[in-house]
């Protein structure tokens, strides 16, 4: 890439930065000063993720950002709270990070009797939303949409909780502020009727907020490096956009309005303004850029002001006449964004979006050296079986099949580390299990820097793997290898969704009689289910059921017999709790099959098996009180029922990602959070399909890291459990075996 005619380094340099920001514009600069903030008609504030000042500043990858950054004002010290992300948006909305020092769910980290901006706002009567980008409907109350958004492998959602901040407090989860969180759609219909609250809080989502999202897009990079330049353009676009849908707008040019564009957090550690986290080698959330976008105000203006996110909520608290909360109130220190929200007088503006370059992203074709895990711990009848590995990097498992004792197959990911290698690249991994150990089998990958496989099936001595990968156009795909007894090779399949494919789970009756399940999402951007099917020749796409007007997405399939296919997912309406989703093929077409609710919690089922114990179904519920916990449904002859699972299971984060039976016996694993350490551990749930236990299972790294178990598999007398364990510092593969007696 090239910027003027000359080559583009890697990482820009500040000076570099302060140049291409100022241009030919003369810029303005303004000390610290006690002005007050006017008052404004409408405040938008807009959040992007995970750059700092100089990863965008002057980056051409961003050239709607910086276009606002010359022609409007900019803060050139402007910092985040705090790390990681949740912190930052706790400390914009309620003045204090009030301790929140993870990216845990809200009901874990939850600051209970404190006041907010959300709820300084109702008690004026002062109008106000929250615009969530990937939000399926109006109060939607679980973490992450969709809401399969942990296990192994990664598994990101588009929405996801932490980047609100609203929820965080007690005092906002009543039914009039959880509607008044709505998806990004609404923001349109609102600006074309002119019915503009005024506040708006708008979140992209992980894909449009330049933070990276497998399997959705792509993961994040280092900064500066092509992966990341992508994520930044893309981001940057859908920004310039976003702006210039608003400015545009009716009401824009009446009264006086503005729009703050700020990141959550920087590179490094800088703080500043006392509040909490002034000492400048490492109680910051790191500088970034904040810009300041006033239909009356500033022209080519730079402020070098200390401000933080403290400042931005005291800022708009002044605007609207509103009380102080916590550090805002620490006048001394911390100071509005006077200077930036001046009104100048000047003329209106509407912006126009424009064009970002055409990125393009190295496509991997990695050597990488082969090892064994060495951890192999013995627990609970569970024992470590060493488990192969691409690399020193991320490996990570998430599905096991197995055709018999000597031929088991477990799919994940991993992430290149050689020296020619894109590091940032997710690929494929499929290991192999001959009866003795596991090895590493070389998987294709297509498209750039993102395949994953989610999901495999055995029979006959052949096997299928699914999942996703990214095309040309950086858009996901439906990915489907097939192993023919000498190597995997990819399969076309039908990619009927216009926006997206993802195929989560498959299973095989036969090397002629293969399903596998997922989602699609189409220009609406609402996700239908997915089914295809393999007859021995090609793969099809076989018309499923969408009871769900927001949304509906399957995880898991089982088959039985030609005519006994179950699969199991999601279905959203448009209010919740959101309901599981089953259905059942019986030779000629799909049915939904009913399913038992969670009252006030959202339900959903991630995996199916069916034996003597009968057909059961294994996921989480979802509830703003008593957290996420592990649910289990039993087919009664007539529907899905709920069995009860052990108060001890788990934790008030905890899934079931996987369920198999051997003998009778069923085995549901998953994992729970251990609140102390916030590592994930193993969930292990023996049973008879009618009641359940808790089983220890192995820990191979004790208290170093997370351990998840993504998915579990019967064949004979053995039973394969496989996922993940991190040392610390890296992911490694986890394969685990028990033995039937």
């Amino acid at each position: 890439m090239q910027l003027f005619g000359r080559p583009l380094p890697a990482v820009l340099t500040g000076a570099v930065a302060a140049v291409l920001v100022a241009g030919t514009t003369a810029v303005a600069t303004a000390a610290g000063t006690s002005a007050s903030v006017p008052r404004y008609d409408h405040i938008f504030v807009i959040v992007e993720e995970n750059h700092g000042f100089q990863d965008v500043i002057g980056n051409p990858a961003a050239p709607n950002l910086n276009a606002l950054a010359r022609q409007f004002g900019l803060a050139t010290q402007y910092f985040g709270v705090s790390h990681p992300s949740e912190p930052n948006y706790v400390g914009f909305v309620g003045g204090s990070t009030f301790g929140v020092a993870s990216d845990d769910p809200f009901y874990i980290n939850r600051v209970t009797g404190k006041q907010n901006l959300a709820t300084q706002l109702d008690a004026s009567g002062i109008s106000w939303k929250a615009y969530l980008q990937g939000l399926p409907h109006p109060g939607y109350k679980s973490i992450c949409y969709p809401a399969k958004c942990n296990g192994a492998p990664d598994h990101d959602p588009l929405y996801v909780s932490k980047h609100d901040g609203i929820q965080n407090f007690s005092t906002a989860l009543n039914d009039g502020d959880w509607n008044l969180q709505v998806p990004i759609e609404q923001l349109s219909d609102d600006l074309g009727s002119g019915r503009v609250p005024a506040f708006s809080y708008v979140i992209p989502d992980e894909c449009h907020d330049q933070h990276g999202d497998p399997p959705y897009c792509l993961d994040g990079g280092n900064p500066g490096d092509p992966q990341d330049q992508h994520l930044v353009a893309f981001g940057d676009a859908f920004l310039g956009h976003l702006v210039s849908q608003i400015t545009n707008a009716s009401f824009w040019a009446h009264g006086n309005n503005a729009i703050a564009i700020t990141y959550d957090e920087g590179d490094d550690n800088v703080g500043c303004c006392d509040a909490g986290n002034s000492d400048p080698n490492g109680t910051g959330g790191g500088q970034v850029a904040t810009i300041v976008v006033a239909n009356h105000g500033q022209r080519g203006f730079q402020d070098p002001t200390p401000y933080n996110h403290f400042s931005l909520l005291q800022t708009i608290q002044q605007s609207f006449g509103l009380g102080c909360l916590e550090f805002t109130c620490d006048t001394a220190n911390v100071r509005p964004l006077a200077p930036l929200f001046a009104i100048t007088g000047s003329a209106p503006v509407a912006t126009k979006a424009l064009a970002v370059p055409d990125i393009a992203t190295p496509s991997p074709t990695p050597t990488e050296p082969e090892s064994l895990t060495t951890n192999t711990p013995n627990s609970g009848g569970w024992k470590v079986v060493a488990s192969a590995l691409r690399g020193t990097n991320d490996n990570s498992l998430g599905a096991v099949a197995a055709s018999s004792p000597s031929d088991v197959w477990a799919v994940g990911n991993f992430l290149p580390d050689t020296a020619n290698s894109n590091q940032d690249a997710t690929l494929s991994l499929a290991n192999h299990f001959d009866g003795t150990a596991w090895s590493v089998v070389p998987t294709p990958n297509a498209g750039p820097n993102f395949n994953t496989l989610l999901g495999v099936a055995a029979s006959g001595g052949k096997a299928w793997a699914v999942g996703v990968r990214l095309n040309s156009a950086f858009q996901d795909r439906a990915l489907v290898e097939a192993w023919d007894g000498t190597s995997w090779s990819i399969v076309n399949n039908p990619q009927p969704g216009s926006q997206r494919d993802i195929l989560f789970g498959v299973s095989a009756l036969s090397t002629s009689d293969v399903w596998a399940v997922g989602d699609q999402e189409g220009a609406n951007g609402i996700f239908e289910t997915l089914v295809e099917h393999f007859d021995g020749t090609s793969w099809s796409v076989v018309p499923s059921q969408n009871p769900g007007s927001t949304g509906n997405h399957l995880y898991g399939v089982m088959a039985v017999a030609p005519d006994d296919v179950w699969a199991v997912g999601q279905q959203l309406g448009d209010t919740g709790p959101d309901h599981s989703l089953v259905e059942h093929w019986n030779g000629t077409a799909w049915s939904v099959v009913p399913s038992a609710g969670n009252g006030s919690a959202s339900g959903m089922l991630f995996s199916v098996t069916a034996g003597d114990a009968g057909v059961l179904a294994v996921g989480e519920t979802d509830d703003t009180v008593a957290g996420a916990r592990p649910l289990i449904q039993r087919f009664d002859g007539s529907s899905f029922v709920n069995v009860p699972v052990p108060a001890s299971a788990g934790s008030v984060f905890s899934s079931l990602w996987g369920v198999a039976e051997a003998h009778g016996t069923v085995w549901a694993v998953g994992t729970f959070e251990d609140i102390t350490s916030t590592n994930n551990e193993p969930l292990i749930l023996r049973g008879d399909g009618g009641s359940f236990k808790v089983v220890n299972g192995p820990n191979p790294n004790g208290s170093a890291g997370s351990d998840i178990i993504g998915g579990v598999a019967a064949t004979g007398d053995s039973v394969w459990a496989v996922g993940l364990y991190d040392t610390g510092g890296n992911r490694l593969t986890l394969t685990q075996l028990h033995k039937e007696s």
